[in-house]
């Protein structure tokens, strides 16, 4: 029985479709049937083809991977800046280009600027949303597939003028917020490194995109939960160093003690090595250490900065804090300080009146804002501390100089009548026998009559708290042989021995009764620092435009207890029959002259000097 030929249908399906693999391997069966030269041209088809195959499926095996890549760098770090040059990375190796930007969106100044930057240049862009290519895509929030760059009216040219690149075709792309249409910002491929960008690039930069706003999003949530754990945390700290400043404060009877609780819970808080405080004279014009702790503390304790000086000085002008850290060869006191954290210490009605101060951290880590924030809290209680300790005591100074002022004003209204009458005797003597001889004793009589009435007046005038000098010129070699007779009548009972070193004997200005004050009470406190005896040395010499005074004795020293307050009212170690008044009157008549005085002893230096500078004309 004959066969029937086939329908067209089922013909059609038997045939294999034009060009397809198989269609090509049957055709090249039967090219080879022809001849042995067309069999091996088509096998080196065959295996161009295949060639191209395998290529391809090494390429697709390269993106998988970076795509696996691309997510274990998300599920591996929280940090943004190296999770997105990492993406960016891998973007740029996925899409086979040669380099990719990551612009971030900045909504509030309406800008595109430069995260991640590939390439030689690396400065920052910043420009505005709608220029450019990108600023495009960042407006319109939709992707682009430029394939000639110079062709698109949109391409900013002047990044490759002044790069030296040149910009074939381009892949850019938004970056949105996950599950949102918030623009995040956008992602920038350049030049394909083989022909053009393809479908399937386009598919995976969407991809890609998608996962950087993922990232993104979760850096940003782990940014504000890890900011959120460092407020609570900075909030605890404060509280409990706040309590424990509550608690010092309330528990200590006595401010120097006070002080420096405060200052090792501070310490111990902020994990610092040393802690100092600072505060203001009643003068307003130099810091003086009221406290000190920790590593190199007793270095400290003598220091003595003016307003504007070095770091704490020049906290207390400014009134803002100070952090400074990897500091090298800057000394405080005896220690090397690597870092410093100062902050003002102020109160209410006063403006600032000191400098909570500390140095190095104990795991050699520099001090950071959020210490500055702590400290501060601790320096207005400790403020707050220190004020109301002054209005204290000076209200019991105010009262006990009150007490003084009236009852000097009584005992020394008394003394004037037989003053007056003993000036009256002396001038009656000077008229009788031998009269050279008594009119000399009258002298020497009616001279140390005025000293005492003006030392009488001096002491008024101090528990009264007024101040007058009357500045003369005085020469300095004929005022020290006065003062050497005067000290020696001083010294006459007590086995101190007194030696001058006049090194100056030109002219000075100053009062010369306040200035023989001075050296009374100077030399009273070194008579009684050396009940045993011992020598007393004043030194006079010229240093630039002053006039400068050296007391040396080789007594017992500053009590520790008096060191520093050496200088205030009623400043006393249980002298017998001391007042407390007679340094303080030295500090008030120097000040007058517009010259300062201080004190040094200790274990290097036998015995005491106080050292008195006067501006030769004031």
């Amino acid at each position: 029985m004959p066969r029937r030929a086939p329908t067209r249908a089922k013909k059609a399906a038997s045939t294999p479709a034009k060009g397809s693999a198989s269609a090509r391997a049957k055709k090249a069966v039967t090219r080879a049937g022809t001849g042995s030269a067309d069999h091996e041209a088509r096998i080196r088809e065959l295996e161009s083809e295949l060639a191209d195959l395998h290529s391809e499926l090494e390429r697709s095996e390269r993106r998988v991977e970076a795509i696996r890549q691309i997510g274990r760098v998300l599920g591996s770090n929280l940090e943004l800046d190296p999770l997105l040059a990492e993406i960016v990375d891998r973007t740029t190796d996925l899409l086979e280009a040669d380099r990719s930007t990551l612009f971030l969106a900045d909504d509030e100044e309406g800008i595109l600027w430069s995260k991640v930057l590939q390439g030689k240049e690396h400065k920052q862009i910043r420009f505005p949303i709608g220029t450019g290519i990108a600023g495009w895509v960042a407006a319109k929030r939709k992707p682009l597939h430029i394939k000639n760059a110079y062709a698109d009216k949109r391409f900013n040219p002047e990044f490759d003028k002044q790069s030296g690149y040149k910009t074939r075709n381009m892949l850019v792309w938004p970056v949105r917020r996950p599950q949102g249409t918030e623009l995040l910002g956008v992602i920038q491929v350049l030049n394909k490194k083989q022909g053009d960008f393809r479908n399937t690039d386009e598919r995976l930069l969407e991809a890609i995109a998608s996962e950087i706003g993922v990232a993104l999003e979760v850096a940003n949530l782990y940014r504000q939960a890890v900011e959120r754990s460092r407020m609570l945390e900075r909030t605890r700290r404060e509280l409990l160093l706040l309590f424990e400043t509550e608690r010092a404060i309330s528990q200590s009877n006595d401010l120097q003690n006070m002080l420096e609780v405060i200052l090792d819970t501070a310490l111990k808080t902020l994990s610092a090595r040393t802690g100092v405080i600072h505060i203001l004279d009643e003068r307003g014009f130099r810091l003086e250490v009221v406290a000190a702790r920790g590593v190199g503390a007793n270095g400290m304790r003598r220091d003595s900065v003016q307003i504007g000086e070095g770091i704490v000085g020049n906290v207390v002008k400014s009134g803002e804090a100070v952090v400074l850290n990897d500091l090298e060869g800057l000394l405080r006191g005896r220690t090397k300080a690597r870092s410093v954290l100062a902050v003002p210490i102020r109160t209410r009605y006063t403006g600032t009146i000191g400098v909570f101060e500390l140095v190095n951290r104990n795991d050699r880590a520099g001090f950071s804002e959020s210490d500055v924030s702590t400290l501060a809290v601790v320096a207005a209680q400790a403020g707050r501390a220190i004020n109301a300790e002054r209005r204290r005591k000076e209200r019991e100074q105010s009262e006990r100089l009150t007490t003084i002022g009236r009852m000097l004003s009584g005992v020394i209204h008394d003394l004037r009548t037989p003053m007056t009458l003993i000036s009256g005797y002396t001038q009656v003597m000077a008229g009788t026998e031998d009269p050279g001889a008594r009119t000399q004793y009258a002298h020497l009589v009616n001279k140390q009559i005025d000293l005492l009435s003006a030392m009488t007046r001096d002491l008024l005038a101090f528990a009264r708290g007024e101040r007058s000098i009357l500045v003369r010129k005085v020469y300095v070699q004929r005022f020290m042989e006065e003062m050497r007779e005067y000290l020696d009548q001083e010294l006459r009972d007590s086995s101190v021995a007194l030696e001058l070193d006049i090194r100056y004997r030109g002219a000075a200005r100053f009062d010369e009764t306040k200035l023989r004050r001075v050296f009374h009470n100077i030399a009273r406190n070194a008579r009684e620092a050396m009940p045993g005896g011992g020598v007393f040395t004043i030194t006079v010499d010229k240093e630039d435009a002053d006039l400068v005074i050296y007391f040396d004795d080789t007594g017992t020293g500053i009590p520790e207890e008096l060191r520093h307050n050496l200088f205030e009212p009623f400043a006393t170690a249980g002298k017998v029959g001391g007042t407390g008044l007679g340094l303080a009157m030295v500090r008030q008549i120097v000040e007058e002259h517009r010259g300062s005085v201080r004190f040094e002893d200790g274990p290097k230096r036998r015995g005491t000097r106080f050292t008195v500078r006067l501006p030769l004309d004031p």
